[in-house]
């Protein structure tokens, strides 16, 4: 992972120029996207995206992917389509020089903390409509230890903000992240990275009393697709 540094590091000083304004966030955005795109692809990681509906560029969304691997952010901010931002652990605020995302377009949050956890929900909801954005948030919390099966249930901050604003949640599914990436170690290896994008899953209509419901949705979807791409054989992936 040290072209992953090293690349990070020579785009850093476009990276702090455009998040200096909120008017030059997109190209900030696009640029983490080359930067992304980059590193994969010299890592010899070679993603492969399927739809399975085409999303409209004029719908804003909520993303739910599964969270397997350090690799899950590049991968994201990537390839999933439009321009969003991440709502992440607060840990990321204290990585040196990758925080200033997080200190600008991405949105941190202290989950153990629920006045914490409230005011980020607000920030990030608030974001959305004033960048015209999607949010990006792994509604497990975190990486499990026994990554890549998933926590149940999930935590409900995805599913609120998407049935306040009345928009589509998408599930993601990653099943190959886990494998490439020793979470433990930083060691990374080549290989096919998948990701399925799913049908979006409307919330007109419904209010926070639904949100267990939608929750066990999302859960449902990446957790079959999970083990239809065969992410649980040859459990755990490192050892």
């Amino acid at each position: 992972m040290g072209f992953f540094c090293v690349l990070f590091l020579v785009m850093y000083p476009l990276f702090w120029l455009t998040l200096q304004s909120k008017k030059t966030y997109r190209l900030a955005h696009f640029l983490r996207r080359v930067w992304g795109y980059t590193t994969l692809y010299v890592g010899g990681m070679f993603p492969v995206v399927r739809y399975e509906e085409k999303l409209d560029p004029n719908q804003r969304y909520v993303f739910a992917p599964n969270h397997a691997s350090y690799l899950d952010i590049i991968t994201n901010g990537s390839l999933l389509p439009g321009f969003n931002f991440f709502m992440a652990k607060i840990e990321l605020t204290n990585v040196p020089l990758f925080n200033i995302w997080f200190k600008t377009l991405d949105v941190s949050v202290k989950r153990e903390s629920i006045r914490h956890a409230h005011r980020a929900f607000l920030e990030a909801s608030e974001k959305m409509d004033e960048l015209d954005a999607n949010l990006v948030i792994y509604p497990e919390g975190r990486i499990p230890d026994y990554t890549p099966k998933l926590i149940h249930p999930f935590k409900p901050g995805a599913f609120r903000v998407a049935i306040e604003k009345q928009i589509p949640i998408v599930p993601v599914t990653m099943p190959d992240n886990h494998r490439l990436m020793n979470n433990f170690k930083w060691l990374a290896a080549p290989g096919r990275m998948r990701m399925i994008i799913h049908k979006p899953i409307p919330t007109a209509g419904l209010s926070n009393d639904d949100i267990p419901q939608l929750a066990e949705k999302v859960y449902e979807v990446i957790n079959s697709q999970l083990e239809r791409s065969g992410a649980f054989k040859n459990y755990p992936a490192w050892t």
